[in-house]
């Protein structure tokens, strides 16, 4: 099989929190699971079933070295949603990363391996 991606993914146990940016009511959902992650997305079971194309932003905290955290502010837009029974298997693709976030994360998935 031939590997598509363009980032290799990496199991995670992370906390997150995201809420949806087209809409000043939205709330954070708090501590969904994360799957996976990589520099150009996630695979997080989100608490609803989110529309392909929605935009979100998450705050995620990540290890960047041996015992020291940060959280750090990414956003995604929604690229394929699976039925689920209590939750709904989500894959985002990061986009709009300033540098600063873009060198936490590249930091955090180089710890990861």
């Amino acid at each position: 099989m031939i590997e598509r991606r363009r980032y290799p993914r990496y199991k995670a146990r992370i906390l997150i929190k995201y809420r949806r940016v087209d809409s000043s009511l939205s709330k954070w959902q708090d501590n969904p699971q994360v799957e996976n992650i990589s520099l150009g997305g996630m695979l997080f079971n989100a608490y609803e079933k989110l529309p392909v194309s929605t935009e979100l932003v998450f705050k995620v905290h990540i290890f960047i070295e041996e015992s020291i955290t940060k959280i750090i502010e990414l956003r995604g837009k929604v690229v394929g949603v699976e039925e689920g029974v209590i939750s709904y298997p989500t894959r985002v693709a990061f986009f709009d990363l300033d540098q600063k976030a873009k060198s936490d994360l590249i930091k955090f998935v180089d710890y990861l391996k």
